[in-house]
């Protein structure tokens, strides 16, 4: 079930119809909605906790999404080196807040001595205010002023204006086909009815992005690979061990 929904980017009417032509199995839609938001609940801890720190550049942006016919804001943090998603978040505004949430997601609290994090990021305010935030809270916990926790570099528009915008440009087009990948996995199904259904959604794609999906860039390898998943092909059984793992 979750491969439909979620590999194929399915809807929970077309996931149902699928599992009755294919597999004679006969469910309502809403048992689809109700098995995919279990799963989500019980996977979401267990998705955090498995989330890598970025170790190189790390790329934010945020997406549109709509809920209940309002847009609401998916937050995504991908890291260049492993192409693994590193942070994520939902929000109904695209503030500070909902971006200091990301960072914090992605990176871990701020402390005096960790390297210095470089984050690329679109021209929204918002990550002004998030990066602010991270670095004065370093300072507080006692990190030289000149000694930032994080450097953010903004790259805005679709031609490179710059020094800066030349040289990070490939990871603004890195987040940009993240988004597309995710969006891809909601656009079948017109929006959300609630926020807790964009909630679920989007935790089951970060999984199945850093765990089960093959990348391209990593010679088809998964960007964060787990030795239970060794040499299983089939999605219908790496979704049955994923949920091992974390009810385990």
């Amino acid at each position: 079930m979750l491969s439909l929904f979620i590999n194929g980017g399915l809807s929970s009417r077309q996931t149902r119809d699928m599992l009755a032509g294919l597999f004679d199995i006969h469910i309502s839609h809403q048992t689809v909605i109700n098995y995919v938001n279990a799963a989500a609940r019980l996977l979401a801890p267990w998705v955090d906790k498995h989330m890598p720190v970025p170790e190189g550049v790390a790329v934010a942006d945020e997406t549109y999404i709509q809920v209940n016919g309002q847009w609401n804001y998916t937050w995504l943090v991908v890291e260049e080196k492993r192409r693994a998603i590193c942070g994520y978040n939902l929000s109904q505004t695209s503030g500070a807040q909902p971006a200091i949430a990301t960072l914090y997601n992605a990176f871990g609290p701020p402390d005096a001595t960790t390297p210095t994090h470089t984050l690329v990021r679109d021209g929204l305010a918002s990550y002004d205010n998030a990066v602010h935030a991270y670095n004065h809270e370093a300072r507080k916990l006692g990190r030289e002023v000149t000694d930032k926790a994080m450097d953010s570099i903004t790259v805005i528009g679709l031609e490179n204006l710059d020094e800066t915008s030349t040289e990070y440009r490939a990871f603004k087009q890195l987040i940009e086909r993240l988004n597309r990948t995710y969006k891809f996995h909601t656009r079948p199904r017109a929006g959300f009815k609630s926020f807790d259904g964009a909630c679920a959604l989007t935790t089951l794609f970060v999984a199945y992005y850093n765990h089960l999906r093959p990348h391209s860039a990593l010679d088809n390898e998964v960007p964060v690979p787990l030795k239970e998943l060794a040499g299983v092909t089939r999605y219908q059984e790496q979704w049955k061990r994923l949920l091992a793992l974390a009810a385990a």
